[in-house]
């Protein structure tokens, strides 16, 4: 592995972290155009698993500050959505071996689009501290969906997770990012064992890779994610919430962009 290609991934690495921390998605919005990019002979389930690792190691270190800070949050409807996504991207990963890559990459780009623009112009009822006696069910409708398309398309679930539960009246916009914490972190544990116990068609001729999971792209990218998390949680504590949502959807509308244009030109 070349150290320009060692770098590129130390800074992927940070920009994971910082994500996870202040908007709640686990990085893997950001790792799959860039795994796709850096390594174009990766099938696109070899960049699901390794990207999914990623996030599960990224949201472990938040959640250690998140557990600091005390933030609260409602654990039983927590474990309830986690079950949905679990069960979601199940679907989603047995899915991906039927389905062309170009669906793969159009599901893609089109939940990020739909996400972004929902999340830029989306606003909750004024009434946030009411519960709907049915929200926690809807909230695992949502997360089983969020997983599916985590599952097909190694996003990870909290770039889908993040605004599709920050619309329910329940959730407090500084409690998005420990949900989803969590959430990826029980979801991506309950899928990572069909990612490892497969063969995969394609090995890189260096690193350690057990099924379809590189840990030598995850040692480097969670290690220097751990050695940012202190700045992320700064940063986090200073912008302001609003803020932040529109920063989301602007992201997650970059990237579907990038995405396209990164499909067009392979």
């Amino acid at each position: 592995m070349s150290l320009q290609l060692i770098f590129i991934l130390i800074i992927c690495g940070a920009m994971t972290n910082l994500m996870s921390a202040i908007f709640g998605i686990g990085g893997g919005v950001l790792m799959v155009p860039i795994l796709y990019t850096l390594f174009p002979e990766f099938p696109l389930q070899m960049i699901a698993a390794t990207s999914l690792t990623i996030v599960i190691g990224s949201a472990l270190i938040n959640l250690t500050y998140f557990y600091k800070q005390k933030i609260q949050i409602n654990f039983k409807a927590m474990l309830l959505w986690s079950l949905g996504m679990i069960i979601g991207v199940q679907l989603g990963f047995e899915a991906s071996f039927y389905l062309p890559d170009i669906f793969i990459i159009v599901v893609f780009i089109s939940v990020l689009t739909i996400l972004a623009i929902r999340t830029i112009f989306f606003s909750k009822s004024t009434k946030a501290d009411s519960v709907e006696k049915n929200e926690n069910l809807k909230g695992a409708g949502l997360c089983l969906f969020g997983g599916t398309v985590a599952g097909m398309t190694g996003i990870g679930g909290g770039s889908i997770m993040a605004p599709l539960i920050g619309q329910l009246h329940s959730i407090k916009p500084h409690q998005i990012a420990p949900y989803t914490n969590y959430m990826m972190v029980i979801g991506g544990f309950g899928s990572l064992y069909g990612y490892l116990s497969k063969t995969p068609p394609f090995h890189l001729d260096y690193g350690w890779q057990i099924g379809y999971v590189n840990f030598s792209i995850v040692a480097i990218v969670v290690l220097s994610s751990f050695a940012t998390s202190f700045l992320s949680m700064k940063i986090r504590g200073i912008l302001h919430p609003d803020v932040a949502k529109k920063l989301l959807g602007i992201i997650l509308l970059a990237i579907a962009g990038y995405m396209l244009i990164a499909h067009l030109m392979k």
